[in-house]
């Protein structure tokens, strides 16, 4: 370009040094030099619209040149694009409604501007001058400078996903598509950096080449968890064709929950926009959507939105008929690795309400009552190869016992059922005023049952990759927390005795047990010691669902009320160990998920409400442990927590 235009003072192209300049360009509209003729190109190129100089362009090519003097003129400047046409990564003119959203007959509505929100960052500018940025083929150029001033503008668009580029905004610097929002906000490595020893283009922790994303984010560290989306490739594919525009910024609202140099809160106003006006199809995309918009909120400490986007769930995936076996048929469009994600995404729902029914105030568990004939999810290896067998039915699950050989089903159906004993949990609190005993000792059963007829392959969570079944993780989860809930309110931790406590129960209400306390009580520790040896396998706690940080508090809750009151002194070395493990990993939590933090503050509270307790039975006297400066901490650190910040975990509702 040097060689036949240079930029004025005012960052505009001069075409005085060439006029075959204007002949040897691509004016198309990803052009980058289009997008820099645009006024809509660029920050630095505000101005009124200039039209090519008639003594600028050769005569016998008048007609192309008058053809790109057209498409300059049409395109004009806004600052935002309007929800739907960024959903759609097109190109919007503006105004009170664009002329694209008047074309399809949609609402046309604009999320508040962001510019100059900097968001999280890992590495400070410089110090001397501005913060530069290295541009694949180009200079490092100051970020203020006007030839990178549109780099200031990503983090105002929605982030690229790694396959395939934009057309917003981004055109105007080449080669951009895979740089995330981080890479405009820090100084960026040296290209040589990116290569490897032998030459080949080096990948980043997700395994892609170039700048983590949240796409990226969301399938390393989320999807082995709650694995209902198609596989990566095929849901790229729906992304492409802008057949999920809710589901995409909802999978980035997740990913980017990982990623610190990328802002969340943008996808998320996004998501209450786009929902707010209803501007979605009502499919099964929009029922991920919102399902993963609903974890990713209560795991960023937003509960009450959290449970409102879950209930717009529920309703919409009984509108639409996932609980129906038919529905994966009639919109799998002939697909096998489609229909199998609807059916996850029914199942997906069950689980996912059964657990956010045990930890948000605001979920009730309405799906466990829902006829449902769709039959069992696969082993999660079938499902990404595409290898999908014939899929088994609950009922052949249910009569498996009594089949004349052992017969395995995948980790998601052990999960499944995991989580229909948990919903008999709840039914049980709902008894308690009736006094039906009989029920807990039903329940009991269950849960026993569910451990006792786990297949030998499926004992072990971790293969020998050392690669944790998070599906088996999870059910593994659900049965020691459902433990907990169901045996703690006839146990003998802390019963009468820590003043403003009442545990797993009402004020004022008073469980008998249905065996004696003492083998409730050891269901308890024996469970809470479960959950510990989850946390203790080996690779990144950030992989597990963030519903473990509650089921963690559970545990800890235990461990606090078994060293209170029932140790004895000098023999409390392990107890303490185990309370260390909790705290630790709510610390590690509280890093990507806020709710961590809130849990951490609670278990703190319930540490000084239990010692203060202790102290006063006189069991254990705090010059005792003078020297144990982590749990000291945990406790004169609680001692700052208001009462009702953690009362429920005291007195804890079990929901029906």
């Amino acid at each position: 370009m040097a060689s036949h235009a240079h930029l004025t003072s005012n960052g505009q192209v001069s075409a005085a040094v060439d006029p075959a300049f204007w002949t040897t360009q691509d004016f198309s509209d990803s052009s980058p030099l289009a997008m820099h003729l645009s006024p809509g190109g660029s920050s630095t190129t505000q101005e009124s619209q200039q039209s090519t100089p008639p003594a600028q362009t050769p005569r016998s090519d008048s007609a192309q040149a008058q053809a790109a003097q057209n498409a300059a003129q049409n395109r004009t400047s806004v600052a935002v694009a309007c929800v739907p046409c960024r959903s759609r990564h097109l190109k919007c003119d503006g105004g009170v409604r664009c002329s694209r959203c008047r074309a399809d007959g949609v609402d046309c509505t604009y999320i508040k501007s962001r510019r100059g929100w900097k968001g999280k960052r890992k590495i400070k500018p410089g110090e001397n001058g501005n913060p530069t940025v290295t541009i694949p083929g180009h200079d490092r150029v100051p970020l203020q400078s006007p030839q990178n001033t549109a780099l200031a503008t990503i983090g105002n668009s929605q982030l690229p996903s790694p396959e395939y580029p934009y057309n917003t905004d981004l055109a105007v610097v080449p080669h951009l598509s895979h740089v995330s929002n981080g890479l405009a906000l820090s100084a960026s490595a040296p290209p040589v950096a990116q290569i490897n020893l032998d030459g080949t283009q080096r990948t980043n922790q997700f395994g892609t080449i170039g700048t983590p994303d949240p796409i990226s984010a969301f399938y390393h560290y989320f999807y082995s968890c709650h694995p209902f989306c198609l596989p990566r490739p095929q849901l790229l594919e729906i992304f492409k064709e802008r057949r999920a525009s809710l589901l995409e910024m909802a999978v980035q609202y997740i990913g980017s929950s990982f990623l610190p140099a990328v802002p969340t809160e943008m996808y998320k106003e996004a998501l209450d926009r786009t929902i707010a006006n209803h501007n979605y199809s009502k499919d099964g995309f929009a029922v991920q959507a919102m399902m993963l918009f609903s974890i990713g909120l209560h795991a960023n400490n937003d509960v009450p939105r959290a449970a409102q986007i879950f209930g717009m769930a529920q309703a919409l995936t009984l509108e639409i008929g996932l609980n129906r076996i038919d529905f994966s048929i009639l919109h799998g469009n002939n697909d096998r690795v489609l229909e199998e994600s609807w059916r996850r995404t029914w199942w997906s729902m069950y689980t996912v309400n059964g657990m956010m029914a045990a930890v948000n105030p605001g979920v009730q568990f309405r799906l466990k009552d829902v006829a449902t004939d769709v039959p069992l999810p696969c082993e999660n290896h079938q499902y990404l190869s595409g290898q999908i067998p014939y899929p088994h039915t609950i009922q052949e699950y249910d009569d498996s016992a009594f089949a004349p050989e052992e017969i395995v089903f995948s980790s998601f159906t052990y999960l499944i059922d995991a989580i229909r004993t948990l919903g008999k949990v709840f039914e049980v609190s709902r008894l308690d005023s009736a006094f039906e005993y009989h029920a807990v000792d039903v329940v009991d059963s269950y849960q026993t049952n569910w451990r006792l007829h786990l297949p030998a392959s499926k004992t072990e969570i971790v293969n020998n990759e050392g690669v944790i079944d998070e599906l088996l993780f999870q059910a593994q989860m659900v049965n020691s927390g459902s433990t907990i809930m169901l045996h703690r309110p006839r146990s003998n931790l802390g019963f009468g005795t820590v003043e403003n406590v009442n545990i797993c129960v009402q004020p004022g209400q008073v469980l008998l047990p249905t065996q004696t306390r003492e083998i409730h009580t050891a269901k308890c520790i024996n469970s809470a010691e479960n959950i510990s040896s989850l946390i203790k396998l080996p690779g990144s706690l950030l992989h597990h669902t963030p519903f473990f940080t509650c089921v963690v508090v559970m545990a800890s809750v235990v461990h606090l009320s078994y060293w209170s009151f029932l140790v004895p002194d000098g023999q409390d070395d392990a107890i303490k160990q185990s309370i260390r493990l909790d705290v630790g990993t709510l610390q590690q939590y509280s890093n990507t998920w806020p709710i961590a933090s809130v849990v951490l503050g609670q278990v703190r509270g319930v540490a000084h409400t239990l010692f203060n307790s202790k102290k006063a039975m006189s069991i254990h006297l705090w010059s005792s442990i003078a020297q144990d400066d982590l749990i000291r901490g945990v406790i004169e650190e609680g001692g700052g927590e208001p009462l009702e910040t953690y009362s429920q975990l005291l007195t804890p509702m079990l929901k029906s």
